[in-house]
């Protein structure tokens, strides 16, 4: 748990922002299976607006992660530019650190669009049964 907590803290104040959107990307998944198997599947729109909401949100994940990395990395070049040349590993220290949250958006991303598929597939096949 202490190194999960660790990265979390390396990536900076966009790491919230990326937590939140995972939350809001389960809801939409059990929103989503509520439909599909509680409801039958008979509210297409529903699901649809499920499955949209996953791309979005996923590829949000993704822009808010490239904006975490862009920030570390000013943070960086900042450094640099008020103490003039530094260690180069802590260079590349500062660098590996700047991309957790783009590494984090991804994985949300990645997440989201394995659901996505599988949300969409299930739904595909309760309307087109294969006979």
């Amino acid at each position: 748990m202490q190194p999960l907590l660790r990265v979390f803290a390396q990536g900076g104040i966009l790491m919230l922002p990326m937590v939140l959107i995972t939350l809001v990307l389960a809801g939409i998944v059990l929103r989503a299976l509520w439909h599909l198997y509680v409801r039958g599947g008979s509210n297409a729109g529903a699901i649809q607006s499920c499955l949209d909401s996953l791309l979005f949100w996923g590829g949000f994940a993704v822009v808010i992660g490239v904006l975490g990395s862009a920030i570390g990395y000013h943070r960086v070049i900042n450094a640099v530019i008020a103490r003039g040349i530094l260690n180069p590993r802590a260079l590349w220290i500062g660098t590996a650190e700047g991309m957790v949250s783009t590494i984090a958006g991804l994985l949300v991303l990645m997440a989201a669009g394995a659901a996505w598929y599988l949300l969409r597939w299930q739904h595909l096949r309760n309307h087109h049964p294969v006979r």
